[in-house]
């Protein structure tokens, strides 16, 4: 599916305006209030995927040359991203036998299948920054990709499950496996496995579609098996987590050698990222936030999934100024306001959604936490500061 949205967020975009010296002021007096929020995710124990969310967020803030929007995503600058390889070893040293990333945490019970892999991008990192670890990294990440292309189930339209007994497609799942096929396939130069990663966030977007309120949007959790919705919601962390993958495959397909001959899957997921900000932005409430669900469920403000959509319209309107103007920058600058407003003494968020109870109000949500340093990641580079 083609063509300009017909949301009111979809005019003519303009060109992101230019960074005004006020915001640069409030970005330095803010650095105190961010590291307080990134410390409250440092200390937090960290199951699979919020492990591999971490390292995205620590890389975003600390080394952004090296993530997909960054100017050396695929080959070192020579500068060793220290705190985001720590992330990577932790993943690997709880690495299971069957191949998922940071499983090994309590009972290594846990039957997603690819959550684990959200940690794999920053462990491919590793292969092309840390020569010392550089067969460590490599034999890693094999191993995590083996395990998504051969033991992980197949959805009758090939889809790869979110589950390792059942097939199920989750929103999640677009966040957690998706960019790593990408990013391996630049780094070790196999296109098919770039092509995987458009094509499953595609057949994921086939099964998840729903019409929404403001126009389409992703529904969370639907059962290949059942062939029934386990969560037909529109909860706002599910397009997130869905708009956060595309975005990141679509920035991978940009700065690759394939962006030419892939082209038209570059305007496709561009237009995908635009489609869920689309159908969930109009929903902003007074208080700057955006509901929990935005159809099907409770609509408290999260400011978890807010934090991520406000960060991929920076990142877009970074990236493709021409696409995404000052409709969604501007929305993104209500909720950054929002969530800076909301954080508390101990860097804590507030509110967001419990990350287990997903409608329920929690008290520390680490993804919520890293969504929170990829918003100000974002804003930063958008604004163009160099720390």
């Amino acid at each position: 599916m083609r063509g300009l949205s017909l949301s009111f967020l979809s005019l003519l975009s303009v060109a992101a305006a230019a960074p005004s010296s006020s915001d640069k002021k409030l970005f330095n007096s803010a650095l105190t209030k961010i590291q307080n929020l990134r410390g409250a995710f440092e200390g937090s124990i960290r199951t699979s995927w919020e492990q591999g969310t971490a390292s995205q967020a620590i890389l975003e803030w600390d080394y952004p040359e090296y993530t997909v929007f960054g100017s050396s995503p695929f080959k070192s600058s020579g500068r060793l991203p220290v705190s985001a390889l720590n992330y990577a070893i932790s993943a690997i040293v709880r690495q299971s036998d069957d191949g998922r990333l940071s499983q090994l945490i309590n009972d290594g019970l846990d039957g997603a299948s690819l959550d684990g892999a959200s940690s794999a991008p920053t462990v491919v990192l590793g292969m092309i920054t840390h020569a010392a670890r550089k067969e460590y990294y490599a034999t890693a990440a094999e191993k995590q990709l083996n395990l998504i292309l051969t033991n992980v189930p197949r959805t009758s339209t090939g889809a790869i499950s979110h589950r390792m007994d059942t097939k199920q497609y989750w929103a999640d799942a677009v966040y957690m496996g998706f960019p790593f096929l990408a990013y391996y396939g630049v780094v070790t130069n196999n296109q098919s496995l770039v092509q995987e990663a458009y094509d499953q966030c595609r057949l994921y977007r086939d099964a998840l579609l729903r019409d929404g309120p403001h126009g389409p949007a992703w529904g969370h959790l639907y059962s290949d098996d059942a062939k029934a919705w386990y969560d037909g919601g529109i909860w706002l962390t599910g397009n997130a987590w869905a708009a956060k993958g595309i975005i990141q495959v679509a920035a991978t397909i940009a700065k690759s050698p394939y962006a030419e001959e892939m082209s038209s899957q570059l305007t496709d997921l561009k237009f995908w990222v635009q489609e869920i900000l689309d159908g969930v932005f109009p929903a902003l409430n007074s208080a700057g936030l955006l509901p929990d669900y935005v159809q099907g469920g409770v609509d408290f403000g999260d400011g978890a999934a807010s934090a991520a959509l406000a960060s991929i319209a920076y990142r877009a309107a970074t990236a493709w100024p021409e696409q995404f103007g000052a409709n969604y920058t501007k929305t993104a600058d209500t909720i950054r306001k929002a969530i800076f407003d909301g954080i508390d003494e101990l860097g804590l968020i507030n509110p967001y959604v419990d990350p287990l109870h997903w409608d329920a109000v929690g008290v520390l949500s680490t993804e919520g936490q890293s969504f929170g340093l990829m918003l100000f990641a974002a804003w930063r580079d958008y604004l163009g500061i160099r720390l």
